[in-house]
This record gives structure tokens, sequence and C-alpha cells, in this order.
């Protein structure tokens, strides 16, 4: 497939849904509101509005074969983003390559996940990046009415996206198979896959778990860890962990992965997430002891 063109975007409509995403409180998905996914370390993705099935949800859609003019056309995608990210320390391509588990980062960085495997946010997906880490095919796990098309580097790099929202009622899971087959078919020819949503945290997380489940034969729990080592920041949205939970059974025929339910926020939560709502459930509890002493 050649090289996409970035289709001319409403600038205010791409900023107002932006700043949406990074101020909304996203620790409940609320269907109502169209925002992507949570830049905020430490808390779960926001929701979006409701996204059934069919329209552009029914396939990946495959952006029309027309060049980028990379010597007039700026990244769109950095310099949307760029404008409401709080500014944190970046972790270099060399840093999170090497497997360190950096106590500060930035929803800027790339992460190399395996070899033939990148994950980052739409804001990392430059083409200069791209060229350094040899990126042969992009994977865009976002709306158009998100990001516009990712600039890519060569008439030759592969691009898919993925036109789904970050919200409970998303079914990313008909998604699965085919994006871990064309990441797959990619290494297989030594290429290297980079896959981004809007800040890497969930959309694109979960399709590279469900990779590592298929064709690494990694348990969602092992894979899960796997990828939070490499970037601390993912946060799948609990409706996208309950999708692989049974894309894991599919594959493999077990469950590594259980519910819990966290009394703090009144839900059932992956037991995964357990560590980092242990100090909620803590205070929860501290909470209702105070109030019926009175």
């Amino acid at each position: 497939m050649k090289v996409v063109n970035i289709n001319s975007v409403n600038h205010q409509h791409h900023l107002d849904g932006l700043q949406a995403t990074l101020m909304e409180d996203p620790i409940t998905p609320k269907a109502s509101t169209d925002v992507g996914e949570s830049a905020m370390l430490g808390r779960d993705t926001p929701g979006g509005e409701s996204h059934g099935g069919g329209g552009c949800c029914s396939g990946i859609v495959l952006p029309s074969s027309q060049a980028v003019n990379k010597t007039t056309m700026p990244n769109q995608i950095q310099a949307l983003l760029e404008r409401h990210e709080n500014p944190r320390p970046s972790v270099s391509v060399a840093a999170t390559s090497a497997g360190a588990n950096p106590t500060s980062y930035s929803i800027t960085a790339v992460s190399k996940l395996l070899r033939n495997l990148y994950l980052c946010g739409g804001s990392a997906a430059t083409v200069p990046t791209m060229q350094q880490l040899g990126v042969t095919l992009v994977i865009n796990a976002t709306t158009e009415s998100e990001l516009p098309n990712t600039p890519l580097p060569s008439d030759d790099t592969g691009y898919l996206r993925v036109p789904v929202k970050d919200n409970r009622e998303t079914d990313l899971d008909r998604y699965f198979n085919q994006v871990a087959d064309r990441i797959e078919e990619e290494s297989q020819r030594n290429g290297i896959t980079l896959i981004h949503c809007v800040v890497g945290v969930s959309r694109s997380a979960s399709l590279c778990l469900a990779y590592l489940i298929k064709y690494h034969r990694m348990s969602l729990k092992d894979a899960y860890l796997h990828v939070k080592a490499k970037r601390p920041q993912i946060r799948p949205n609990v409706a996208f962990v309950k999708q692989l939970m049974e894309f894991e059974y599919k594959q493999n025929g077990t469950r590594s992965v259980s519910l819990m339910y966290c009394h703090a926020l009144d839900q059932e939560l992956p037991d995964i997430y357990e560590p980092e709502f242990r100090t909620m459930e803590m205070l929860y509890h501290k909470f209702r002891r105070n109030i019926a002493r009175r």
C-alpha cells in the first residue's frame, strides 16, 4: 500500500476534542461524551459517544493512495496534540527499547514492545521518528474525527486505520484477529509496525495485547505485564480488557485475568488493576468507618 495524504481537517474541531480528552475525569467511562483516551497517569480511559456496529466500524478502513508532500505539510497530529499536553520529561526511544521502567515519562514517547512492534501516542508518530525506527507499517486506532491520517515515512509504508472510539460500547474484539494477523505478516517480511491511537494508552495497547496473545502465546496477564513494563502509562478501558479476556480464552483455552469488585468505584475491575486501586479502596473503607463512628 502506498503512502496516504493527510486530509484537510477542521482544526478547531480537533482541538476541542483533544482538550476534552485531556481534561475529562477518566475514572468511569461515559458513553455520552466524545473524547479519546486519557493522558492522565494512574487513571482509566474516558469514554466516547456510542459507536455501534456497521458504518465506519464495519471493517478496517484503508486510506487512499496519494503521496504526502513532506516538504510543505507539517505533522498535524503533533501540532494538534502538543498544544494541550502537560509538559513532562520525555523518554527516549533508546530508554524504552532497553526495557527500562522510568519513573517519569511523556505521552510523546515511543515504546518498543518487541523487535518488530512499537507503541506510541499520535504526537509521537512523526516521519523522522518512523524513519529512524525503520517503520514499514503504521496502524492508526482512532476515528477520523479525532486524528487525520498519519503521515508516512515513504511511499512503500503500509497503513491501516482501525476506526474505533475508546468507550464501553466499542466492539474492539472484531479487530483483534485482523490487526494481529497484519502485524505478524509484516514481521514475517522483517518489517516493523508502529501502532498508535491518541495517546497510546487504551485502544492501541489493547491491539498490541491481542497480538501478543495470538502470536507469542502469552497469557493476557503476562502480555499486560510485559507491555506495562515497556510503557507504564497503558490503561486499556475495562470493556476492552473483558474482550481480551474472551479472546485469550478462545486462543488459549485458559483465563489468566479475573474480575474483582471495587467498592470505591462500585464496579468490577480486572484483577491486573488491583494494585493501582488498592489505595483508593483503603481510603474508601476508612471513610466509611469514620462515618459509622459519628
